[in-house]
């Protein structure tokens, strides 16, 4: 007897076992499967955009110094 990958998929997702987890950004608890960390997409994107926001903010700082110094032909403030 040989089963077909999808059936053999369905097989195995049907033996996870769920499990309650309580999200770190608004403490709702929720069952999850597998690797689930937050309740939903609203709280996973909040993560991540919590995650993300300071690394942009830097960038963006590099951006504007960089700007800044492309424009002043890299003289810089004390040479003016």
């Amino acid at each position: 007897m040989t089963l077909d990958t999808s059936e053999l998929a369905r097989q195995l997702a049907a033996r996870r076992k769920p499990k309650q987890v309580i999200c770190p950004v608004c403490s709702t608890e929720a069952v999850g499967l597998g690797r689930r960390k937050y309740c939903g997409d609203r709280c996973a994107k909040l993560a991540w955009w919590r995650r993300h926001r300071s690394k942009a903010s830097e960038a963006a700082m590099d951006e504007a110094a960089l700007q800044a110094w492309e424009n002043d032909g890299g003289a810089g403030e004390a040479n003016r």
